[in-house]
């Protein structure tokens, strides 16, 4: 991350390096600094010497000279528009050949114009269609250093495939879309030169157009908001702050400045200078490269912590849903309590009980002259008594089923739901192994540092140790006299990474835990509540069966008894009887055609719910993927890794440069810092390794 000025280290190579130009590039180039502008890039002053804005072809350029080195560069800008959205379509265009030939020949006006006054143009830049323009010049120019980042293609056919453009460096930041675009289409081979692949950015979709800058654009890089994203809710555990600037991610020599990617730096001299300014270096940039990765597995550690006190209240909001989700398929209040159920079925019964009083009413009425005279005559019997008794049996059966029921939906709230957290290591199966993963890497990442610590210290004691030696040696030849005693360094410690049996699946483990729980739940619940929906549902049935046997008995009585006869019909012709007894045939179905549309309803409720059942646990899933833990919380904390992951592997980078100079010396002090080197590289890898199970790799 860009700092405040600071004095360059005095032995560091001058020459604009990657670093800078890409900062140039992607920040400051779209910034259009006019002419004379003075602009700070990583410690060093830039002076804006040339401008070309709207230029012929659309060209936007600008020239600008390091005031420490007199190195120029030419810098293309990219393509901008005001909402700073960037789409494939114009990503993948080629660099449009109007633009290509402007670019040449202001690279060649600024040549022109320079070389006479005893300067050359030493590097050119550029993002997005600025680094195929800077590219475009770069494969005429072999003599001339080009640094792109995300450099839009070259036209088809303009590049040489046998030559390797040694003179051309391009980066790809690791999210952005131009690089996922071409790696996909095959079109790399028409970006010139070496292409590395940078750790900037972060993996979320509305941030594409800053993964493809590198910056955010119109922030100051040293300014109030600077270069990062922030992440999460202010004021809640996890929020924090995510640093994106694309220089921040290239990984250059501590002794030389030159990009670590072409395969190190070149072999140096150890000396105290050197070793002092690895000393300086570990104490300075490396320290605080490895408190961020620190810092950001800090907020993912308090955002697993959270989710563990939450813990109690994503089980309760689950069983709350569920059981709002049968509530709604089935309703009658079954998720919450059976005695909305039950009570409604007593209503029936009541009902029942009050048809079948009407029924010994209509009894009593076919029992009394005249009627009775027909019942002899025709044998009619309209008792229903057993009709009914036999339907009193079903009801209360159904009140057994409900309870059944009503008992496996409170055991599926209170102990099947609950249940899907777990597995068999952890209660809370996710935030458990996330959280049993970090124990280990707080102490490992605590056992790094340390180390880290330890050894800055023994490099600079070892370069004091040097200095010493050398300055008593010669004051010794001096004076003829002894050397004094040299310093000691102290003793390195044995630092071990502790291995963890924990994120072996990374974080997939989320989904692949939900699918698996989800699936161990969908066949338990069906196993449990299905074949008692059916037994309802069945009940049901014989209880509308019952009902309408029971409703054409009363009818067919009645009216066999009054028109199924000659006696029957002269009754009802020259009496009341015919009215009397039809009103009380309609007081007995009145009830009767009530419980039957209740039943109706009940048995619906059931088949809805048997039939939606499926379609109610699919709904229900993401709630579970999100009371699992919370999906935008599991996604910071996946961004929170990542972040710190390339961090280190950016370390890894670096102490492989740093074991190369250390390595191969005739000083057994020398030979004993590379050793502790290799073991930090070796430990950092390790942590590495273990961080990794934190992203989606």
């Amino acid at each position: 991350m860009p700092q405040d000025k600071v004095d360059p280290v005095h032995n560091i190579e001058l020459i604009n390096n990657d670093k800078d130009l890409v900062e140039l590039a992607g920040y400051h180039a779209y910034k259009t600094p006019a002419r004379d502008k003075k602009i700070v890039v990583n410690g060093y002053n830039y002076r804006v010497i040339d401008i070309n804005y709207n230029g012929r072809g659309g060209l936007d350029a600008l020239t600008v000279v390091n005031t420490s080195t007199d190195d120029i560069s030419i810098v293309f800008v990219g393509t901008a528009d005001n909402k700073d959205k960037i789409t494939d379509a114009q990503l993948l265009s080629d660099v449009p050949p109007a633009q290509i030939k402007a670019a040449k020949k202001y690279f060649n006006d600024m040549k022109n114009k320079y070389e006479k006054n005893g300067h050359r143009i030493t590097s050119v830049t550029g993002n997005s269609l600025g680094g195929g323009l800077a590219n475009a010049v770069g494969i005429e120019h072999s003599d001339v250093k080009v640094v792109t980042l995300n450099p839009a293609l070259l036209p088809d056919n303009m590049i040489d495939p046998d030559k390797s453009y040694d003179n051309i460096t391009n980066y790809f930041s690791q999210y952005d879309p131009l690089t996922l675009a071409e790696k996909s289409a095959g079109l790399g081979e028409r970006i010139p030169g070496k292409h590395y692949i940078i750790n900037n950015g972060i993996a979320k979709f509305s941030k594409l157009g800053t993964n493809h800058t590198g910056y955010i654009r119109g922030e100051g890089k040293t300014g109030e908001k600077g270069q990062f994203y922030t992440i999460g809710v202010e004021g809640e555990p996890g929020f924090g702050r995510i640093y994106i600037a694309a220089d921040d991610s290239i990984v250059t020599s501590i002794w030389t400045g030159k990009s670590l990617y072409r395969g190190g730096s070149g072999r140096i001299d150890i000396n105290y200078e050197t070793l002092n300014t690895l000393s300086i270096a570990l104490h300075g940039n490396v320290t605080d490269r490895l408190k961020l990765v620190q810092e950001y597995l800090g907020h993912s550690v308090a955002i697993v912590d959270e989710e563990q006190s939450q813990y109690r209240h994503r089980v309760s909001s689950l069983q709350e849903t569920f059981s709002e989700a049968i509530e709604s398929s089935f309703g009658y209040g079954i998720a919450v309590s059976e005695s909305m159920l039950r009570m409604a079925v007593d209503k029936l019964i009541s009902l029942l009980n009050v048809a079948e009083g009407h029924c010994k009413s209509l009894n009593a009425i076919l029992n009394s002259p005249p009627a009775e005279l027909i019942e002899k005559l025709t044998s009619t019997d309209i008792s229903v008594e057993s009709i009914f008794r036999e339907l009193k049996g079903h009801f209360y059966n159904l009140k057994d089923h409900i309870d059944d029921f009503a008992g496996a939906i409170k055991h599926t709230i209170h102990e099947k739901v609950p249940a899907l957290f777990e597995n068999e290591k952890f209660t809370d199966a996710i935030v458990g192994e996330l959280k049993a993963h970090y124990d280990i890497i707080a102490k490992n990442k605590d056992a790094v540092l340390h180390q880290l610590t330890e050894f800055q210290g023994q490099v600079k004691e070892t370069a004091d140790a040097f200095k010493d030696r050398d300055e008593g040696l010669a004051g010794a030849i001096k004076t003829n006299a002894s050397p004094g005693e040299t310093k000691t360094v102290q003793r390195a410690n044995i630092y071990k990474i502790e291995e963890s049996p924990y994120m072996l699946e990374h974080m997939r483990i989320k989904q692949l835990f939900v699918d698996f729980s989800f699936s161990r739940f969908k066949n338990d619940t069906h196993v449990l509540l299905i074949p008692l929906l059916n037994i309802l549902e069945t009940t049901l049935f014989t209880i509308e069966n019952g009902l309408e046997i029971l409703s054409a008995t009363i009818k067919g009585a009645a009216k066999i008894a009054f028109h199924g006869n000659l006696v029957g019909s002269l009754i009802s012709k020259f009496t009341s009887f015919d009215d009397k007894i039809k009103g009380v045939v309609n007081k007995a179905l009145e009830p009767l055609d009530e419980i039957a549309a209740d039943v109706e309803g009940i048995r619906n409720a059931v088949g809805s719910l048997i039939t939606d059942y499926p379609t109610l646990l699919a709904n229900f899933k993401p709630y579970f993927d999100n009371a699992a833990f919370q999906i935008s919380n599991y996604h910071n904390v996946y961004l929170y890794n990542q972040a710190a992951l390339s961090i280190l592997e950016e370390m890894a980078l670096l102490f492989s440069d740093i074991v190369s100079q250390l390595s191969h010396h005739e000083a057994k002090a020398i030979d004993t810092l590379c050793d502790i080197s290799k073991s930090v590289k070796g430990n950092m890898q390790l942590l590495d390794e273990q961080i990794a199970r934190g992203t989606l790799i």
